[in-house]
């Protein structure tokens, strides 16, 4: 078993969930399995989110289908039968587990799974039956930001070092989902049915119908900020517990009380780059600057001179443009920035 750890280092989700072993951990746990997956969580505890979210979307997928649109129970449970046919399986059964050094892993189950839950090209082909949906994958690189355009025409700003997972057959499902890792700011379209959208971040969910709003899911600390319209939002081990958020506001998750805490925030910081594309900076310190950099474009930020995080800069940048901001920052506050593909070292 432990010949497999190395393997998993630096993982992201979406290749968590792609993976045969974490697939058996997750939909058809044992001892062994149970034993290796606590074994490794606690000592790679920086993937501990990854997996967190790999799981719920394994989980979510293989119990929902991804929402299969319009099947009927006899649709549904044919769909089941050929996906139990070709993990070579009789429904209501297990597979027998021999033990992984022995077998070759006997996952060709996993592996069938990948290619039925996860994989995009995979298709349901007997007359009568509908194509399971696709997912659909969007990612972004550090310093880079994408404009993504859902099925349904609601905008996603994705920001450096994020990603968003959806159902290609967006429209057709009952519940607009996307799953969120990392930065990204939403202009959610207002159905004519009403039909719900919610975003999953981390332990939370986002329950909207139209509106905008950000979300930084960077840590499990998420937080939310409503630009305008209205959200509500629940936590994944408690859908009873709720807070509502009105335009202004900002929500944080409290990892440590497990309880939603909400304030005030500058929306400006927001509206202002995303409707007219520029950072607007007055008198604001270096430090804010720096955590700005760090939500939008997914770059740590080190400060070599703590005296330098007390630095004040006014000017108007442009947001798409990274190289410009690091060199306006450079030449206002005469100071020498260092930059490597995933970090800035500010001295």
């Amino acid at each position: 078993m432990n010949r497999y750890r190395d393997k998993f280092v630096g993982f992201t989700e979406e290749e968590f969930a792609a993976d045969e072993y974490f697939q058996q951990w997750v939909l058809i746990p044992d001892d062994e399995n149970e034993a290796f997956w606590k074994s490794y969580i606690e000592s790679h505890p920086l993937q501990r989110i990854a997996i967190h979210n790999a799981r719920k979307l394994v989980e979510h997928l293989a119990d929902t289908g991804f929402h299969i649109p319009n099947l009927t129970s006899h649709e549904k449970q044919d769909l089941k039968e050929k996906i139990f046919q070709n993990l070579q399986l009789t429904p209501g059964t297990e597979p027998i587990v021999k033990n992984i050094h022995s077998s070759k892993w006997l996952w060709g189950i996993a592996a069938s799974l990948a290619g039925i839950i996860l994989v995009v090209l995979y298709f349901i082909n007997t007359p009568g039956n509908k194509e399971i949906p696709l997912l659909a994958i969007q990612r972004t690189t550090a310093k880079q930001i994408k404009e993504v355009l859902l099925p349904d025409n609601s905008i996603v700003i994705l920001n450096g070092n994020s990603s968003i997972t959806y159902n290609s057959r967006f429209n057709e499902s009952e519940v607009r989902e996307v799953f969120l890792t990392g930065n990204a700011y939403f202009k959610i379209k207002k159905t004519a049915d009403l039909k719900p959208f919610v975003v999953h971040a981390d332990q939370i969910n986002i329950n909207v119908t139209g509106t905008e709003f950000n979300v930084d899911a960077r840590t499990k600390a998420t937080d939310v900020v409503l630009t305008s319209g209205k959200v509500n939002v629940t936590m994944d081990n408690d859908h009873l517990y709720r807070a509502y958020l009105n335009p202004g506001e900002k929500l944080k998750l409290d990892t440590v009380k497990q309880q939603f805490i909400t304030e005030k925030a500058d929306t400006r910081l927001y509206t202002t780059a995303w409707k007219e594309g520029e950072w607007h900076f007055e008198e604001t310190t270096l430090e804010t600057v720096a955590t700005l950099i760090k939500k939008f474009y997914g770059m740590d930020v080190v400060f070599e001179n703590n005296e330098s995080k007390k630095l004040q800069i006014t000017a108007v940048v442009s947001v798409k443009d990274f190289s410009t901001l690091v060199h306006v920052i450079e030449k206002t506050l005469n100071i020498y920035i260092r930059e490597t593909p995933n970090q800035l070292f500010i001295n």
